[in-house]
């Protein structure tokens, strides 16, 4: 009896394992034959604006059990910038038997820029919570990605003294260029009522570029009302050398007794 239930659960198990092995045969065998895309062999150029549907132009695919596939190729990734600043499309297209076959192609733009880091408003504060803190003054973008300001870094804080210290940017594209901005902060001594309010807190300028600091100014208001009297009262400082390429500061403020508004447009000369 003992032996004739050994043998029962035996065959049982080979029986399982039988099936088993059908199983996974069936799930490796390929049904049909593999799809075929037809990619151009010439680098494609395009602006950092195309559509998709242009970097799809003139990519095709075809299958002996499907026939045309070109409307359902995508693409599957491009990678980051390779050598003479080219980037890699790698195309994949599906069958209806679920056989995947994927193709590249070389991409280069005709206007690619790095991306850029600017201040939303002038770096200078009463304190810090802490220095990430600072990713609240400045955004980035990238003519190819669009809004990069959620992956601002900050790469280094350096406190100078009490008055200042100096923050390092950075941001990466999908490209894979990276690009870095060095700012100077001021802590203010204590909160103003009068607030000098710019169109612009960072520009980059050719050098030589003459700078009329007044035109930066979009409001002044006190204690929340505006009031353009104010404006009148705006003294400007800079340490501005238009003839030499680096980083500068003009400096607003207005004096009312104890009370000083104040705040700072940054120019870049490159």
């Amino acid at each position: 009896m003992k032996k004739n239930c050994k043998y029962f659960i035996l065959g049982i198990l080979l029986i399982i394992g039988y099936v088993g092995f059908i199983f996974i045969q069936g799930r490796d065998d390929k049904v049909g034959h593999d799809p075929q895309i037809t990619v151009p062999q010439t680098p494609l150029t395009v602006s950092v604006t195309s559509e998709e549907s242009t970097l799809l132009q003139d990519v095709s695919a075809s299958d002996e059990e499907d026939g045309d596939l070109t409307s359902q190729v995508f693409i599957e990734s491009i990678s980051a910038f390779q050598e003479n600043q080219t980037r890699t499309i790698t195309y994949a297209v599906f069958d209806s038997d679920d056989n995947l076959i994927r193709a590249t192609r070389q991409l280069s733009y005709s206007d690619y820029q790095a991306p850029q880091i600017t201040l939303t408003k002038a770096l200078a504060f009463q304190y810090l919570e802490s220095n990430d803190s600072l990713k609240d003054y400045v955004s980035a973008s990238s003519v190819v990605d669009g809004d990069l300001t959620s992956q601002i870094a900050i790469e280094n804080v350096e406190y100078t003294n009490d008055s200042e210290l100096w923050a390092t940017f950075s941001v990466t594209d999908s490209c894979g260029t990276a690009s870095s901005l060095r700012l100077k902060g001021t802590y203010l001594n204590s909160q103003s009522n009068i607030e000098i309010e710019l169109t612009e807190y960072l520009i980059r300028v050719p050098v030589g570029t003459a700078i009329r600091p007044m035109q930066y100014v979009s409001n002044v208001t006190f204690a929340g009302v505006s009031d353009s009297s104010l404006e009148e009262e705006i003294e400007v400082t800079n340490n501005y050398d238009p003839s030499a390429p680096g980083t500068y500061e003009f400096i607003y403020r207005i004096s009312q007794g104890a009370d000083t508004g104040y705040t700072k447009l940054v120019v870049i000369a490159q």
